[in-house]
């Protein structure tokens, strides 16, 4: 990547809602092509946004690591004008050298989804669109999926590794801690 990126960065904060477990350095993107019903951040769908360079982001995720959170989640860039998939693997890929990186999409394409994040190095992965009846990751309901994404290595008779699959395990079940009885 010979030229400066940029990213439509439209807010940053710590949350401890999106990862579970974690206190997360959140990055939110804007310019959201995705337009869902009922949207929770309808200012992310803002096509006019000043484009913050890579090496601002990155300084910033660093500092908020260095000041105690564990974990980075980065919430768009699926569905946005201003971000190709090469783009966006390239900030997760460098995030996730800072700290386990989650990615969260709305897109209707989770296999998509999946390759930005393997590639990318991520260790979480939300995807899906917002159904406003079927509610987000804390509804039974949810059309949207949380998966924790693990590696599995095959090795040889010779204790070689030949080859390493992702694996997502669902835990979509961990957003929904006020739902009694469900595991």
């Amino acid at each position: 990547m010979s030229r400066v990126l940029k990213y439509p960065v439209v807010n940053t904060d710590i949350t401890f809602n999106e990862i579970p477990d974690k206190m997360s350095y959140a990055i939110e993107l804007g310019a959201c092509a995705q337009h869902c019903v009922g949207c929770h951040s309808p200012e992310l769908q803002d096509e006019n946004i000043a484009l913050t360079p890579l090496s601002d982001i990155l300084e910033e995720a660093q500092d908020a690591i260095d000041a105690g959170a564990n974990a980075i989640v980065v919430m768009g860039g699926t569905n946005n004008k201003h971000i190709t998939d090469e783009s966006l693997i390239y900030l997760l890929h460098k995030l996730s050298w800072i700290a386990p990186t989650g990615l969260y999409s709305g897109s209707e394409d989770e296999d998509r989804d999946k390759m930005i994040a393997v590639a990318g190095g991520c260790t979480w992965l939300k995807t899906g669109p917002y159904v406003e009846a079927l509610g987000g990751l804390e509804s039974i309901h949810t059309n949207q999926c949380f998966y924790h994404i693990t590696q599995t290595y095959r090795v040889d008779g010779h204790n070689n590794v030949v080859s390493i699959s992702p694996c997502f395990l669902d835990e979509t079940h961990k957003f929904w801690k006020r739902v009694k009885n469900v595991t």
